[in-house]
């Protein structure tokens, strides 16, 4: 997906696929089928994985839903996801619909040492950025013409840089130099359009979420940040998947009209009254 993102992105596949997994194994008919490449991968030594779900007091979990919940309140969601990620990614959502009944979250943090670290930064050119801050070091690495391999200390884990766009290359072993800029990106991005994941309200997602109304997947949502230095790298990325109702409103009312009251036929547009009139006591049609 990244050559669908433009200019300095960061986004996190695993943390998008994981939280679209636990939709995918509650969800039916279409919604399924439109998440069925959305299957749980296997966890990663050295990278931190939390998941929750949070419901509107008027829902509650369905038997597909095994995560652990809490009530649907914008604080505590951004709390959650600030706690998770270590501080760097503090809030995931800046509000929530009148008709988002349910959000599923996924936090990914990572913090790793470079097996080789860097020193000896100084400034030095990068095109179209001028004078950036530029790390260097010397060892063996793992290399092609235009790519590099960069082991981090633990977990078999490493850090692939290509220059240009992702692409093919053939690797070997040797040694020499790398400069890399010290660098930070950060990125908050709207995913469900991307993905075409716009379905229509249903029962599907009904073994996931027990409560009124039809339900569709709402906004996805994800925000990230990575951290690059001499030392190492963090990263971390907190994603969201909304879940709405078309149906009921969120706290339905219910108006009788069993005293004398006043009305108005009128053009909405302009707020004109064609017929007004006041009923005291309501008789039917006899004809």
């Amino acid at each position: 997906m990244l050559d669908k993102l433009s200019g300095d992105v960061v986004y996190s596949p695993y943390g998008l696929t994981r939280a679209l997994s636990v939709v995918r194994e509650g969800a039916t008919g279409e919604t399924r089928r439109a998440l069925e490449q959305y299957t749980m991968p296997p966890e990663v030594p050295g990278v931190i994985s939390a998941q929750a779900a949070w419901l509107h007091a008027d829902y509650r979990p369905g038997p597909k839903l095994t995560l652990d919940t809490g009530p649907l309140d914008l604080a505590a969601i951004n709390a959650w996801s600030n706690e998770q990620t270590h501080g760097m990614i503090p809030r995931i959502l800046e509000d929530l619909g009148d008709d988002e009944i349910a959000v599923i979250t996924d936090a990914e943090y990572f913090d790793g040492k470079w097996k080789h670290p860097f020193e000896d930064t100084r400034k030095a050119p990068f095109e179209g950025a001028g004078e950036v801050d530029m790390m260097r070091v010397e060892a063996r690495f793992e290399h092609a013409e235009d790519a590099i391999r960069l082991p981090y200390v633990e977990h078999d884990l490493r850090f692939v840089a290509m220059l240009g766009e992702w692409h093919d290359v053939e690797w070997e072993l040797g040694q020499g130099t790398v400069e890399l800029p010290r660098f930070t990106t950060e990125s908050s991005l709207e995913l469900d359009e991307l993905l075409g994941l716009r379905l229509e309200p249903g029962r599907d997602l009904d073994a996931l979420i027990e409560g009124p109304g039809d339900k569709a997947l709402g906004r996805i949502l994800q925000r990230a940040r990575v951290d690059v230095d001499e030392a190492g790298t963090r990263a971390a990325a907190t994603t969201a998947v909304t879940m709405r109702t078309v149906s009921m409103p969120m706290n339905p009312f219910h108006l009788t009209f069993d005293r004398p009251f006043t009305w108005a036929i009128e053009h909405a547009p302009t707020g004109t009254q064609l017929f007004v009139g006041r009923v005291v006591n309501p008789t039917s049609r006899r004809d």
